[in-house]
């Protein structure tokens, strides 16, 4: 079975052919990775170490290259496939430096210290929006703490996940150290199956609560989930308008909505409410929707026809949860692209699908809050947990956030979109299991083994009382 990937913005624009993996592939590709393991964990940290900084220095020059293939083969507009082009070489960088600092030996006196080694084989799950960027979050660390890895890209990315895959091999990647297997859901399933020390998944609630059920009978297995968000914005009548409305508008329409750290949450204090709702509709009324190569874009197409339904029938449950779509002209244009979408509601209630459910698209609602207390039990009123924004010129007001708002992630005065390489990312509840990605990734790669030593002499005097002495 061969999977063909093209573009959402123009079917006739094929990006590649790929062979579909079966049950019995996908255990030959374990069994290389295994096989593989021994030489690369006794390879040593430098050894690793060089062949990241080769991946590096090909991923920095193949950037030009890398971006056009995302954008075409996701839909993402050029800017945005080039902001994720860019991050793969530095994450080299950060792996190597502050990532396998997590993970140096603990001295806890004269014979006494843990040392952190490789699980063995892992297995990658990556997502489709972010095509290489993220998958390449769980593979680097991986790689660099000596495990061997099997990688299954996004059905929707092949293209994308392969490129990454052989700029890894032209690196000098060891043959059999990280395999690719392609397919959908069901392969994605036979590689949970199969014997891997870990899975490492970024995608949706849905497929992380399947790989839970999936490994329910092999505790032993590591699980690393980095799932969804329904993410939100806190703005206080303090803050700056502009500022505040900019940003909510890029935490609302990035990668057209298809990113987990999307904000479709936004509560609004009531001094500043009617300005702040008519000025956000405004401006996401003039983002530019285009084919994600052409120049000025903001916004592609939805990744697919069935994101641009899944999308839709949410939207068609904005009125049975209280809400009046707000009017955001948009151009008319043939699906899978969608403008953004904007939805005013009466009070901060979460009691319906629309306001609990992540909807993986370019839809917010507004909601008004009487202050900070109330926006804060509102934004926790979640079954996610992942990042949330506070818009506010007191310090104190986002202070008093902190450690309250039950987010992995909280921004003052940003968008809730983009992350700090150097940080942990992940979130609570349905958004991820408290094994974050980010920089705190190399944790989950390796696990610590703790060593005491013995003097090799015999000493009398130390055995225990009534025992004898041999």
């Amino acid at each position: 079975m061969t999977l063909v990937s093209t573009s959402p913005a123009n079917p006739r624009d094929e990006l590649g052919r790929f062979q579909v993996a079966d049950a019995a592939a996908v255990d030959e590709a374990v069994s290389r990775a295994r096989a593989a393991f021994p030489a690369w964990r006794d390879a040593g940290p430098a050894a690793r170490a060089s062949v990241l900084l080769r991946f590096r220095d090909l991923a920095a020059r193949g950037a030009n290259d890398l971006a056009p293939r995302i954008a075409r083969e996701v839909g993402k507009a050029l800017w945005d496939a080039r902001s994720e082009a860019a991050l793969l070489a530095p994450k080299m960088d950060v792996t190597l430096a502050e990532g396998m600092g997590f993970v140096t030996p603990i001295d806890a006196g004269p014979g006494a210290q843990a040392r952190f080694q490789p699980r063995g084989v892992l297995a990658v799950l990556g997502p489709f929006n972010f095509p290489v960027h993220l998958p390449n979050g769980h593979i680097a660390p991986a790689l660099a703490t000596g495990n061997s890895v099997v990688f299954k890209p996004s059905e929707l990315a092949p293209s994308a996940g392969q490129w990454m895959t052989d700029l890894w091999h032209e690196a000098g990647l060891p043959e059999g150290v990280l395999q690719i297997v392609h397919g959908g859901a069901e392969i994605g399933r036979a590689l949970a199956a199969a014997p891997v020390d870990g899975i490492l998944f970024t995608g949706s609630w849905g497929a992380g609560r399947a790989l839970r059920e999936a490994t329910l009978d092999h505790p032993e297995k590591l699980l690393a989930l980095e799932m969804g968000g329904k993410n939100a914005i806190v703005v206080l009548d303090d803050a700056d308008l502009e500022l505040a409305v900019s940003e909510t508008a890029l935490s609302i329409c990035a990668t057209t909505g298809q990113r987990c750290s999307c904000a479709s949450r936004i509560f609004v204090t009531p001094g500043i409410f009617d300005a702040f709702a008519e000025r956000l509709a405004g401006v996401l009324a003039g983002i530019r929707i285009g084919p994600p190569l052409e120049p000025g874009a903001f916004m592609g197409p939805l990744v697919s026809e069935a994101a641009h339904a899944k999308v839709l029938r949410y939207r068609a449950l904005a009125g049975d949860a209280g809400g009046q779509r707000i009017d955001v002209p948009q151009p008319q244009l043939p699906a899978p692209y969608l403008g953004p979408g904007l939805v005013r509601f009466a009070d901060a209630r979460q009691d319906h699908a629309y306001h609990r459910e992540e909807i993986f698209g370019p839809e917010a609602g507004l909601y008004p809050v009487d202050g900070l207390e109330q926006a804060i039990t509102a934004v926790n009123d979640a079954d996610f947990g992942l990042v949330a924004s506070v818009m506010t010129a007191n310090r104190a007001a986002f202070e008093h956030c902190v450690g309250r708002v039950r987010t992995g992630l909280l921004n003052w005065n940003r968008a809730t979109v983009g992350a700090s390489g150097k940080l942990p990312f992940g979130g609570r509840g349905r958004s991820g299991n408290d094994r974050p990605a980010g920089v705190t990734a190399t944790l989950y790669c390796a696990t610590p083994q703790a060593l005491l030593e013995g003097s090799g002499r015999f000493d009398p005097s130390a055995l225990p009382p009534g025992m004898p002495r041999p």
